[in-house]
């Protein structure tokens, strides 16, 4: 895992965007071009607990403008990072200072605003915090592709930025799993073997915990999930974490027993919910605003899918007019994927899903954050892009 970032003494962490070189697969072989803070990637794992201020300066040491865009947080609007909408791209040579309250804790990353920085390495977690911790263990994954170059054909998977790595545990211990899908167009298929794997939150909310079918994480780019594993293996075994990319396995992650005691003479008992956070209870279905966004055509930027006044529920047809799969992120809000007659709703929030082909999926969510907010589609392991918004008075 990346080391946890240090603020500066004006309580300011520092992310300096520059150019650099990783070895993407492993310290034998041939270095890979990126971009990435302070030249690595991911970047800093950023920290803070919930409801406290998050103060970061961005120092553009690129040779091309850029911007951060906080995956997933209910921010205020200016600081959402989508140009030109809620503010200007940071010039090769400037500075821009991100302040924000943070009203969620959970899992959540920070990432180019634009597509092709963000494919070669321009991204990092943020993890909010709970008032206490709920595992002994604590582990941020970041999971990303890698297009092929001269020295490698075929499309590279990583993370953290490594072919592989290990995760050092005791028997008895329990273990957060942290996923981070940062891949722009691909799937994170992954199976934890031997152990059990409950789903704590999905897009930095919590969910009503369940335990994952054939204890596999499958997370579309851009989503998260918090996993607890407890850690009940022999000592000295080993226990692989699988990852299945373009039909085939790979081993990125193995959990590393300590062949020494255990931590504790019995293993945890069943994990708790985690603690709610603000999000609306209800939502008014009969006054809600019905909105249609087709995906597939070519959106009109210059004015907005619709207006919403703050507080009215809005529910949105995500219609797949493609003959491929495209993920969809909403900006500034968390909603529920919706049954498919209306009549009620997963037990989870999201602010990333991936529609089928041809599919409609039916989301609601409070549009109770002022302002223009972005949505963002992208097709599946393709370039196809594009991106509306939405405005809330």
């Amino acid at each position: 895992m990346r080391a946890w970032a240090e603020p500066a003494a004006d309580g300011f962490t520092v992310l300096r965007a520059r150019s650099g070189e990783a070895r993407l697969a492993g310290a034998d072989r041939p270095a890979t071009p990126i971009v990435g803070f302070d030249a690595t990637s991911p970047g800093p794992v950023l920290r803070v607990r919930r409801g406290e201020e998050l103060k970061v300066r961005l120092v553009n040491e690129l040779g091309e403008p850029t911007a951060l865009h906080w995956h997933g947080v209910r921010l205020r609007n200016a600081m959402d990072g989508a140009p030109p909408l809620t503010q200007a791209a940071v010039a090769p040579g400037a500075s821009f200072d991100y302040r924000f309250v943070v009203p969620d804790a959970g899992t959540f990353w920070y990432r180019a605003s634009f597509a092709p920085q963000q494919q070669r390495g321009l991204y990092g977690a943020l993890v909010v915090a709970e008032a206490e911790a709920a595992t002994d263990r604590d582990n941020v994954l970041v999971f990303a592709d890698w297009p092929p170059d001269g020295g490698t054909p075929s499309r590279r998977f990583t993370v953290n930025g490594a072919p592989a790595l290990d995760l050092p545990v005791r028997r008895n211990e329990r273990l957060r799993l942290r996923f981070v899908n940062a891949s722009r167009t691909q799937v994170m298929n992954a199976r934890i073997d031997g152990h059990r794997a409950v789903v704590m939150a999905l897009d930095g909310e919590p969910a009503e915990p369940f335990a994952a079918r054939d204890s596999r994480i499958v997370l579309g780019p851009g989503n998260r999930a918090d996993v607890f594993v407890d850690a009940l293996g022999a000592p000295g075994s080993i226990a692989p974490i699988v990852f299945t990319q373009e039909g085939g396995d790979a081993t990125l992650i193995r959990i590393v027993y300590d062949g020494g005691d255990a931590a504790r003479p019995m293993p945890p008992g069943e994990a708790m919910s985690l603690p709610a956070n603000p999000l609306p209870v209800r939502m008014n279905f009969s006054g809600a605003l019905r909105v249609t966004l087709p995906i597939g055509e070519a959106p009109s930027p210059q004015s907005p899918l619709f207006t919403a006044a703050r507080g009215r529920t809005v529910m949105m047809a995500l219609d797949n007019r493609d003959a491929g799969e495209h993920v969809v992120h909403l900006h500034g809000h968390h909603f529920r994927l919706l049954d498919r007659l209306d009549d009620g709703w997963k037990p989870y929030w999201l602010d990333t899903i991936v529609v089928l082909r041809r599919q409609i999926a039916r989301i609601a969510f409070v549009a109770d954050n002022p302002g223009r907010w972005l949505i963002e589609t992208q097709a599946l392991g393709g370039s196809a892009a594009a991106t509306t918004w939405f405005a809330v008075d």
